[in-house]
């Protein structure tokens, strides 16, 4: 999703302190050269990233995703 988002380059990595293998994590840069494409950028990535943390637990089933969902007109 950063990456479709605009964002420079998206590393992917493992271990997050519970040891190797066991945890997966996505990191991601965006370049803000102050261009135009650049502001574009910095917007759809900073909002598709913790988008997808709402989207992820409304569809776990959780009320307070839900409801942040809602008040944020993020479509699910």
């Amino acid at each position: 999703i950063n990456t479709a988002g605009g964002a420079s380059w998206v590393s992917f990595h493992h271990g997050g302190g519970v040891g190797m293998g066991y945890s997966l994590h996505a990191g991601m840069v965006i370049v803000a050269d102050g261009s135009e494409d650049a502001r574009k950028r910095i917007e759809r990535v900073l909002h598709n990233d913790p988008a997808m943390g709402v989207i992820r637990h409304a569809d776990a089933g959780y009320d307070i995703a839900k409801n942040t969902s809602a008040e944020f007109d993020l479509d699910l």
